[in-house]
């Protein structure tokens, strides 16, 4: 594996799904832009990912809809306006939208089939044989300073690998309702085995596997799409299987941040509780009004 000392700089994030369990706010604003307080959630993942040191980002969004790269676009009229009005603070944190590294959009190829690796397979040519890159979903956010992609990108500096996994601690519950249960070769970071939603009950593992991920070029190897097109998946996971039954290398993160999602309007009610709580200019006003509401929600039952 030729991965040693290559800088990750690139990272993919998805915003190409219809959202429907919004609609109808979805109609015409992707879910990805939905605000969670006064930031559409994308801007949480792009954030982190500056943070990260990432220079170059490539959103993948649908056909139709540009209202995604209208947001990470410059809005001269409106910077002008906030200038003249004395809200200098304001324009400037416009600018910092757009500022923190190389956006490049493309539009998710409609011919591939249905699954998560689509959006990640029509950037393909945009990635090297063996270039490093992020991809993270655009409604999963990682809450917390120096987590998430973060993580990722020290971890893969540290012990090159051909993927990184994002993984949780969490409960075989959660394992079972959520996702792929990820099992490690004992003492070590190394994945031996990733079962995709098991029964709660035969869950071995505490560890479950979430955006964002770090890949290198070689998951297009194992990606087909002409082949996984006639069984209807089309899914990065088993690019993930096919690494490691080749011999690859595949490690997993334990964040220490706190991974929330705009998934469905509960989980958004959620992401905005947490990012509420984690805001010092809103948490100790927020929590009062929490507890007065819960008290007055508990005395009318």
């Amino acid at each position: 594996m030729n991965t040693k000392n290559r800088k990750v700089t690139k990272a993919v994030i998805t915003a190409a799904g219809y959202g429907t369990r919004f609609l109808p706010a979805t109609k015409n604003i992707p879910k990805e832009l939905l605000p969670i307080i006064n930031k559409p959630t994308i801007s949480y993942v792009v954030d982190q990912c500056i943070e990260a040191g990432i220079e170059e980002i490539i959103i993948v969004t649908r056909f139709g809809n540009h209202a995604v790269e209208d947001y990470f676009d410059s809005e001269p009229a409106l910077e002008k306006y906030l200038i003249e009005k004395g809200k200098k603070d304001l324009a400037e944190s416009i600018k910092e939208i757009y500022k923190g590294a190389n956006f490049i959009f493309v539009r998710q190829n409609p011919d591939l089939p249905y699954g998560n690796a689509a959006p990640i397979y029509t950037v393909k040519e945009l990635i090297g044989d063996n270039e490093p890159f992020i991809v993270s979903w655009g409604d999963d956010i990682i809450l917390g300073k120096g987590v998430g992609v973060v993580e990722l990108v020290n971890m893969y500096e540290k012990e090159p690998a051909d993927v990184i996994l994002n993984c949780l601690d969490s409960s075989p519950e959660e394992i079972s309702r959520i996702g792929a249960e990820v099992q490690l070769e004992d003492g070590s970071n190394v994945v031996k085995k990733i079962i995709e939603k098991p029964p709660a009950d035969k869950v071995k593992s505490n560890l479950l596997s979430v955006s964002p991920y770090l890949f290198t070029g070689k998951l297009f190897k194992y990606l087909q799409p002409k082949k996984d097109s006639k069984l209807g998946e089309f899914y990065i996971q088993k690019g993930i299987n096919g690494i490691m039954k080749d011999g690859g290398t595949v490690r997993a993160n334990v964040t220490k941040g706190k991974w929330i999602t705009n998934g469905n309007p509960f989980d958004y009610l959620k992401a905005t509780i947490e990012i509420a709580l984690s805001r010092d200019d809103l948490n100790g006003d927020f929590i009062d009004y929490l507890k007065k509401r819960i008290q007055e929600y508990e005395q009318k039952k």
